[in-house]
């Protein structure tokens, strides 16, 4: 995306908040560069001498804010934070933000600090009069939320614990069913919020005994006369003190405030609740940092259409919604646009209503999400883009297997059916991202599916997601994998990015500053061929396709993170690589050889034969520890591991290869490949680079890695002899 694209998007992100660009408009509140010159007083012309800031917005005659466009290429959006910042100072002005198309940092100038509304950083442009409020706090944080009456989603979390046990109390079984009964309750709350609030005001005004009548009765009709009848049902609840009390439970709060997706946290409490409904249906909450990410990342346009055939409670579609309705001028066309050609969805369950909800407070486009079942439902080629979070670990039968897969050999696995099901969604040429099981990216009994979409698109990215993401709904280790141009051409190289700081604490409280999701917005773009040089600050490699065409010899190869150094050569054109000979304790002799296998530094049995004789290390195969490198002076049975020697001793010794490798341990670990038994193959190895330097500045190194690790040793002796005259001395006092 050029910077002219980008200048795009932030034109209509100003406008879709209230924001008047146009020239010639009385209330114009947003210029142009030079154009500034025509509000700005003569003094402030004078401070910013010939630099011009790319937006500057105003309040009346003063302004309020400044916003510096960037190309999305530009990875490091606190440069133009600062450039901003030297506008900002020169002409008194309190907010800055920078946008390079995808993504939206602001910060308050005077304090240095990223802005947050209700303790949630702020990721789009605010309206004025959200600016105003932040100018009159005098300061980076506001809450337009009490914080007496809200304090945290923690707050919101307990709300609906307290709500849930007056549910319980009605019979109603946990899980969907009282999720859904306090959904219908939600949404006319939040409807009020936005303005129709007819229904609302008359829960609150009538007595109790006549609050179940006129809500099963006279609000139905009205709302299924404005929303179809799939939106709400007629509620369960048959103590009218109980409704009552939920009712104004609600109405003390402001929850359109929170920078949450409401119906979703809901549906996380209540639905974690039933483990039953959680085994059975996979539904994972996603949360709603995740699907910003995933949205932004995929970048879906206005004209396209989205679909999510497993939408919950409609979060990526609401998010979508947003995220096209900015990059449009909001004419009655582009309205039918996107309330009927835009959001698509499908949900199993009636979890369905909730996503319609979601969609109408949104802005709408609800029309568009189904209750069905989307592995049956035939949507073949019908959208440009997926997004999706699939519901893992389903039981589904042969039938719907084939339904999904046909005779494809590669289809075996519910999980594999359910992103097999997005990717038949897309048209020619279509793109998704899609949140799955980790072990669907790194377990290689589903190594044939991903060949499978190798083969059939452009895997751009597969992301590994922390453990804890989805917290406090479920531990389980996810990924992300976003493809495009689906049936245009295969896959010759991909990046792997292991997301290690998501924006959110163990407890899940937000970190401030730059995250590794937004790393990966910042350096992404779509390329024929992977960049020089990848962000430092975020695990990111690159991945090449090798042997695509065959599913004997196929395999991906990972490029090694590489310094500044001039000359590396590859492992194997300076070493001997041989696998260990197996061998079980059953048939071992009697001896004290070590035999070397799986693990850490750990010797399983002994054995009365070597196979080497020392002076050589080994790369351990199989197990947690699998990578693991290993030092032996002496002789020893070389089994379930990797035994490495240099080809050379007057070129390479064998030590320096063991220093360089030991030094990229953590690196090692991570080529593991599978999840039940992870391995590691002389095929991910061969090509670890070596630094090229003479042999002399070699013995150099050996010799200074030998006297640091005999200093440490001698340490390691007098902190033990320490500890035993302490602990004897304690000893004598017991005796």
């Amino acid at each position: 995306m050029i910077e002219s694209d980008v200048r795009y998007q932030i034109d209509r992100s100003l406008e879709a908040t209230g924001w008047i660009l146009e020239a010639g408009q009385e209330n114009k509140n947003v210029f142009f560069e030079e154009s500034v010159k025509l509000r700005l007083s003569a003094n402030s012309i004078q401070k910013l001498g010939q630099k011009r800031p790319d937006y500057t917005l105003f309040d009346g005659a003063s302004p309020i804010a400044i916003v510096e466009a960037k190309k999305a290429s530009v990875s490091d959006l606190g440069d133009a934070l600062k450039q901003a910042s030297d506008y900002a100072e020169r002409i008194g002005v309190d907010f800055v933000f920078a946008c390079n198309g995808l993504t939206v940092k602001s910060l308050h100038v005077s304090s240095g600090l990223p802005l947050y509304l209700n303790g949630i950083e702020v990721t789009e442009f605010p309206d004025l009069q959200l600016l105003q409020k932040f100018r009159a706090n005098r300061s980076n944080q506001l809450f337009t939320v009490p914080k007496k009456v809200l304090k945290s989603r923690t707050e919101l979390i307990r709300l609906f614990a307290e709500l849930n046990d007056d549910l319980r109390a009605e019979g109603l079984r946990a899980g969907i069913e009282r999720f859904s009964e306090f959904a219908n309750i939600l949404f006319l709350k939040l409807l009020s919020e936005k303005g129709e609030d007819e229904i609302w005001q008359q829960l609150l005004r009538l007595r109790e005994q006549d609050i179940l009548l006129y809500l099963n009765k006279v609000a139905m009709e009205q709302l299924r006369e404005n929303y179809g009848g799939e939106v709400i049902t007629g509620t369960a609840i048959r103590n009218p003190k109980t409704l009552k009390r939920i009712v104004l439970t609600l109405n003390a709060l402001q929850l359109s405030d929170i920078d949450e997706d409401i119906k979703g946290v809901a549906f996380e409490h209540f639905i974690q609740k039933t483990t039953d409904t959680q085994n059975d249906l996979g539904e994972y909450f996603t949360p709603r940092h995740i699907i910003r990410f995933m949205v932004r990342l995929l970048d879906p346009q206005y004209g396209e259409n989205v679909y999510d055939p497993f939408c919950g409670t409609g979060g990526f579609l609401t998010e979508t919604f947003r995220h096209i309705s900015h990059q449009c001028r909001l004419t009655i066309d582009a309205l039918d646009t996107l309330n009927y050609k835009t959001v698509f969805g499908g949900e199993i369950t009636t979890t369905a209503r909730i996503a319609k909800m979601n969609m109408i407070l949104f802005g709408d486009g609800h029309s568009g999400v189904n209750q069905q079942d989307s592995l049956r439902t035939n949507s073949e080629a019908k959208y440009n883009n997926v997004l999706s979070n699939i519901p893992f670990s389903q039981r589904i039968t042969q039938e719907v297997l084939n339904l999904v897969g046909g005779t494809a050999q590669y289809v075996r696995h519910a999980d594999e059916a359910c992103v097999l099901k997005c990717f038949n969604s897309l048209k020619l040429g279509g793109s998704m991202a899609v949140v799955v099981p980790e072990g669907l990216l790194v377990n290689r009994q589903h190594k044939e599916f991903l060949r499978f979409l190798l083969r059939n698109s452009t895997i751009r990215m597969l992301i590994r997601l922390p453990r804890g993401c989805f917290a406090p709904y479920t531990d389980a280790k996810t990924g992300i994998i976003f493809l495009t141009d689906k049936g245009l051409g295969q896959t010759e190289w991909f990046y792997r990015v292991t997301i290690k700081n998501d924006g959110y604490d163990s407890k899940r409280q937000p970190i401030p500053g730059i995250n590794d999701l937004d790393s990966t917005l910042f350096f992404f773009r779509e390329s024929a061929i992977p960049l020089n040089t990848l962000p430092e600050s975020l695990d990111v490699s690159v991945v090449s396709v090798q042997n695509l065409a065959s599913k004997e010899t196929f395999y991906l190869h990972t490029s090694w993170k590489l310094g500044s150094h001039k000359q590396y050569v590859k492992l194997e054109d300076v070493a001997i690589l041989r696998n260990g000979t197996s061998i079980t304790k059953a048939t071992t002799m009697p001896g004290d050889i070590p035999v070397i296998a799986g693990g850490r530094g750990t010797v399983p049995y002994t054995h009365g034969e070597y196979n080497y004789s020392g002076r050589i290390f080994t790369i351990s195969k199989s197990g947690a520890y699998s990578g693991y490198v290993w030092w032996h002076d002496d002789p020893i049975w070389a089994s379930d591991c990797i035994v490495v020697r240099s080809k050379d001793e007057s070129k390479y010794l064998t030590r320096y290869l063991y220093m360089c490798m030991a030094l990229k341990q953590a690196e090692l670990y991570e080529r593991q490949q599978g999840t039940g038994q992870p391995h590691v193959y002389i095929s991910l190895v061969r090509d670890f680079p070596i630094p090229v330097i003479t042999i002399e500045r070699q013995r150099r190194l050996l010799q200074e890695y030998e006297e640091a690790q005999e200093k440490l040793r001698k340490l390691n002796m007098e902190i033990r002899t320490g500890r035993e005259k302490i602990d004897q001395a304690l000893k004598s006092f017991y005796e």
